[in-house]
This record gives C-alpha cells, sequence and structure tokens, in this order.
C-alpha cells in the first residue's frame, strides 16, 4: 500500500508555517483557517472511536479549546498535525477513562468507520465476513489503521502522532492490511 493520497485533503494554500506562526500569536483569521482544515478530521476520528454525534461533536469542540489554550505554547518544527493529532488522542483517552460505562468492546462497535475504506482496500469481501477479522485486531491495531484510513494521515504524521519511526508505522499498517486480507480470503475461500 504506497503513501498516495487514498482521498487525503490536500493543505489549503493558506495552510502553512506563516498561518501557524499567526494562529499561535492569536490571528483569529488564522485560527479559522485551521480549525477550517482540521475540524472534519478530527470530527470523524472521534466518531470512529465513540460512534455517537453529540460526543464525538462535543470532543472535537474540547480538543479546538485545548489547541487555541496551548497554542502559545507550541513549539513549531513542522509537525502541526501530529500535535494536534495527540492532543485528539489524549481526549478520547480522558473520556473513555471519566466514563468507563461507555467503553464498550471497541473492535465490534466501532468498525463502522472502516467500512468503505477497508472495502476498497479488501476488494469484493463481504462487509459482514471484515467485521468478523477486525474483531481480532488489538487497539493499537485499530488506532492505526483510525489514524491512516478514518483521519487520513500521512505515515510521518501518524509516527510524529505516536512517536513511533515512519517506517516502523509504514510496515505495521502493511502487516495488518496483509494479516486482514488473508484472513478474509482463508474464510471465504
Amino acid at each position: 500500500m504506497s503513501d498516495q493520497n487514498l482521498g487525503r485533503e490536500e493543505a489549503p494554500p493558506g495552510l502553512d508555517d506563516a498561518l501557524i506562526l499567526n494562529a499561535m500569536k492569536g490571528d483569529e483569521t488564522a485560527l479559522a483557517a485551521a480549525y477550517d482544515f482540521y475540524a472534519r478530521r478530527i470530527y470523524r476520528y472521534f466518531y470512529s472511536r465513540v460512534e455517537n454525534t453529540e460526543d464525538a461533536e462535543d470532543l472535537t469542540a474540547q480538543t479546538f479549546m485545548s489547541i487555541i489554550e496551548a497554542l502559545p505554547r507550541y513549539q513549531h518544527r513542522g509537525q502541526f498535525t501530529a500535535w494536534v493529532f495527540q492532543i485528539a488522542r489524549s481526549k478520547v483517552m480522558d473520556f473513555f477513562r471519566r466514563d468507563h460505562s461507555r467503553v464498550r468492546e471497541e473492535a465490534g462497535e466501532n468498525i463502522g468507520a472502516f467500512d468503505d475504506t477497508l472495502d476498497k482496500v479488501i476488494q469484493g469481501q463481504t462487509l459482514e465476513s471484515l467485521r468478523a477479522v477486525l474483531l481480532t485486531l488489538a487497539e493499537e491495531e485499530h488506532e492505526l489503521l483510525r489514524l491512516r484510513f478514518v483521519v487520513e494521515l500521512t505515515y510521518r504524521e501518524i509516527a510524529q502522532t505516536l512517536g513511533r519511526r515512519e517506517d516502523a508505522v509504514r510496515k505495521s499498517v502493511d502487516r495488518i492490511l496483509e494479516r486482514l486480507s488473508a484472513q478474509m480470503e482463508a474464510d471465504n475461500g
């Protein structure tokens, strides 16, 4: 699987270093541009985790409040997307820690957001078989797939977000997809 687009959004012309530096200074136009670029991706990430519109919207709002509060302390080193998703991951972990009653068998409950993308990756397989195969993944593997296919981060951005090496992330995602494909073939073959 190559790291080419996969339907990824490209950064709008204004979301560059200068815009991020202006946002750090509190420029409302720059903050709005950053919000416009990240809001949908962050919401999709949260929805893939909690499968609840209201909670996903709340978590998205909380994340942007945290971003705005922390922005003056952000050390700009070209890793803004990774920094944003580190905050988002922290928010969802806090969400599940706070509300243990909501913690579900995530592997079985939160597969819906992967359906479209994985259906393209593993052509011709039934959705029910895919759901059964996804139940076998560990949470860390689900997180890699969420960040890659739901949020559409590059391998480099995922590596920065998780504090791992880019080649290790790429190999992990490839191995997960290969394992899913082999298991789907074995189950349907």
